[in-house]
């Protein structure tokens, strides 16, 4: 899995979360194992990946992207943390992922409660 966005916090062992779009991932489950990687797609010719780490899957589920303001009984910026992101608050987080995932700039972080996502939690080998 890569992780070219947060590769400090999977080398600190910060990152325990990421969410990805819902249509991925499908057949993940608990107690599988992934490695980590700095970059997947688009290295040239003659490069080889990168590993960051190798990890246990915990816990995957599917739940709308705005959950992120509620994941953690209210301490948004906990899960913000977790996901690699330390100092951006949660509306930002769900900003940034609504815009790599393909959806409009201008849709309302208040709209994000009804778009779901792959929560995926891993614990490091």
């Amino acid at each position: 899995m890569s992780c070219s966005l947060t590769i400090d916090a999977v080398r600190d062992r910060s990152k325990t979360v990421t969410r990805r779009h819902v249509n991925t991932w499908k057949t993940l489950k608990e107690g599988d194992r992934l490695t980590l990687i700095e970059k997947g797609m688009g290295l040239p010719k003659g490069s080889s990946q990168v590993v960051l780490a190798e990890v246990e899957i915990v816990d995957v589920r599917i739940e709308p992207i705005g959950w992120v303001h509620h994941w953690t009984g209210g301490d948004c910026s906990l899960e913000v943390v977790r996901e690699g992101f330390k100092g951006m608050s949660a509306d930002e987080f769900i900003r940034m992922w609504l815009a790599a995932h393909g959806y409009p700039r201008s849709l309302a972080v208040v709209a994000a409660g009804s778009i779901p996502c792959r929560r995926i939690e891993w614990q490091y080998l």
